[in-house]
């Protein structure tokens, strides 16, 4: 694939950069019109210029040398990250703005946001700029003269995500208003791609080495497509810029060899969003730029990675999560289309064109000003340009079904449904897994997992990923409730939870299903003894297809005695009962699940205020925890039945 694409191809099918024309430019006014008219885009378009015109009278977000201490000090990275991504997300729809209107009414704000961004000392975000402080920051020196130094060293910051993204960022802005820029500002427009070469392109062409060349997960796509953007922006001389494609498409190539050949994502769906996304919009990159034609339409590995997502919706922007991925996820509308585009996927293109106005409805229902929520990153210019000029080459929605029963070995997990059609009926998730952070670096302590979703809507949940702190990728990670097994669907055995390291995974795992039903059956001891031997804690999850009702039954064979077995379900904010004989009714928003134990009794029904902000915005203030008992230990078999009401 990338491999295949020799040096002197590169060379002989490259573009002149000034001929080369992925987007038209703010002067060309009659394809801005027919963006700006076009029916399917309305309210997106409508959506950015809302929140251009309140940005207007706005202050820039400040961005201090104390708020970029504060990871260093106390762990937070939210206190800088939101604003250093507002700068971002609003410059991008003011750049669009100004593109979409052409009147100069957002100009003078645009240069006050690149001016901000010029001026931030590093690019890197804090929690991706320290030695040993996040598991992807390979390669990096400590600082020289004080190890805790919350300040990056002067000269060594890391090529992370978003200093990548930034120059991104800066580089579209540039082309799209180049016209413009150069008549009223070509100081400011000269500064921006000298910037952009001292901060990202001569780091990369440097002798520094960064662990997301090694190309292990997202990290690779999403920091290669944004250098060799940038680097066709800015860079004139032909051989320069053919050497850093080769560069990149190294690095690409080993992290398209990670991908598994069924397609699956073991980090999960919102994973999967940015490594996708980046991955199409790098291949489409190479191939329109260099003209040459890579080929991956016709692997079906890469046609699998790109039907991956399919099956994990569950209606709406609602997607099966588990570990670090996140239950709601916006899509990379454009950058995913060009996926949809190349293996030609009409499901793939119904989900991006049904999520693309949502995602309008919800701009247009809440001030830009408002602050605390999570998908900025899912609106940088990178995006909006593509949503606006890549969408609409996209097969029009149509009509889809989901299988019944989809088994997805590579990542051990198992997805059931009653009805075809998505956002209808019961859906259920099992995972069997492993909790060695080697396997997957997002992993949770969460070997045996499920979560039922109801028309749409999860009712007995993963909580998935937390707000990320400097303790999320360190050794005190698995200490984090929702992050281990004290938050997951999963018992506790005479009080052990399950522990996270090298072995501590499902063995003996089995999946069968067929027309009436799914089953997946695992030990899940070795995730709860190191050295688990002849114990055995036996789970096995069924799915009945006809009536929607799931079988969770669990088995316990120890060496010592069995003294206590706990089983707590985490539920979304539902109204619960508990009738005279033990079943509990969760009231879902149009229909009730039924769960009825067998040789468990419902101790406690425990209300959870949530107060990460990423479990806000998913959940809302609170989640309940149902937490069952083992009634009669010496039978050491336990099993719920859970049903959809009527």
């Amino acid at each position: 694939m990338f491999e295949n694409a020799k040096v002197e191809q590169l060379w002989s099918g490259l573009t002149d950069r000034d001929d080369w024309k992925p987007f038209a430019g703010i002067e060309d006014r009659a394809r801005w019109d027919e963006v700006a008219h076009d029916p399917r885009l309305a309210l997106s378009v409508k959506a950015i210029l809302a929140y251009a015109d309140e940005l207007l009278e706005a202050e820039v977000d400040p961005l201090t040398g104390a708020m970029y201490m504060e990871f260093m000090r106390s762990g937070d990275r939210i206190v800088y990250e939101e604003n250093y991504f507002r700068r971002r997300f609003e410059l991008s729809h003011l750049v669009i703005a100004e593109c979409l209107t052409a009147n100069g009414t957002y100009l003078d704000q645009i240069i006050n946001y690149i001016w901000a961004i010029l001026g931030e000392v590093s690019w890197c975000i804090p929690a991706h700029n320290f030695a040993g402080q996040h598991e992807m920051v390979m390669f990096k020196e400590g600082n020289p003269w004080k190890a805790d130094d919350p300040l990056p060293v002067p000269g060594d910051d890391y090529l992370d995500l978003f200093s990548c993204e930034t120059a991104g960022i800066l580089a579209e802005a540039c082309y799209l208003l180049r016209a413009v820029l150069l008549e009223r500002v070509p100081s400011l427009y000269h500064r921006v791609h000298s910037e952009i070469e001292r901060r990202t392109l001569a780091v990369l062409e440097g002798p520094k080495l960064f662990g997301w060349y090694l190309g292990r997960n997202n990290w690779t796509a999403w920091c290669a497509h944004n250098l060799l953007l940038a680097a066709c922006y800015v860079v004139e001389d032909k051989a320069r810029l053919t050497s850093i494609a080769s560069k990149l498409m190294v690095g690409m190539q080993r992290f398209y060899d990670t991908i598994e050949d069924s397609g699956s994502c073991i980090e999960g769906p919102s994973y999967w969003v940015v490594s996708a996304g980046r991955l199409a919009a790098f291949i489409d990159l190479v191939e329109t730029r260099f003209h040459i034609d890579l080929g991956f339409e016709k692997s079906q590995k890469f046609r699998n990675f790109g039907a991956h997502i399919v099956p994990l919706n569950v209606g709406g922007n609602r997607f099966i999560n588990f570990a670090d991925g996140g239950s709601k996820i916006d899509l990379d509308h454009g950058l995913l289309s060009r996926y949809a585009s190349k293996i030609q996927s009409g499901p793939l293109a119904s989900l991006i064109w049904e999520d693309v106005d949502r995602v309008a409805r919800r701009k247009l229902s809440r001030s830009v000003r408002t602050r605390g929520h999570n998908e900025y990153a899912r609106h940088f210019l990178v995006h909006l340009t593509r949503l606006l000029f890549w969408t609409p080459e996209m097969t029009a929605p149509s009509p889809w079904t989901c299988a019944k029963s989809v088994w997805l070995a590579d990542m051990q997990v198992m997805i059931a449904r009653d009805r075809s059609e998505p956002g209808q009926g019961v859906v259920l998730s099992a995972i069997a897994g492993s909790n060695d952070p080697h396997v997957n670096h997002h992993s949770h302590n969460d070997v045996g997992q499920f979560s039922v979703y109801l028309d749409g809507e999860p009712v007995i949940i993963d909580l998935g990923q937390g707000a990320y702190s400097k303790a999320t990728f360190t050794e005190t990670r698995y200490d984090m409730w929702h992050i281990s097994s004290k938050g997951h669907n999963v018992p506790r055995i005479n009080g052990l939870l399950q522990y996270a390291g090298p072995g501590a995974q499902a063995r003996d795992v089995r999946c069968v299903h067929d027309d009436q039903s799914s089953c997946l059956s695992l030990d899940a001891s070795p995730a709860y003894f190191s050295t688990p031997g002849t114990n055995r804690m036996l789970r096995d999850i069924v799915f009945h297809h006809a009536t929607g009702e799931i079988e969770v039954r669990d088995e316990v064979a120890l060496d010592t005695p069995l003294t206590r077995f706990e089983l707590p379900l985490h539920v979304s904010d539902c109204v619960i009962s508990i009738d005279e004989g033990g079943a509990c009714r969760v009231q879902a928003k149009d229909r009730a699940l039924i769960i009825k134990p067998s040789n468990l009794v419902i101790a406690e029904v425990e209300p959870i205020e949530i107060t990460d902000p990423r479990h806000l915005d998913t959940w809302g203030p609170r989640i309940f925890r149902i937490r069952f008992v083992a009634q009669d230990l010496t039978a050491a078999r336990f099993s719920l039945s859970i049903r959809p009401e009527g």
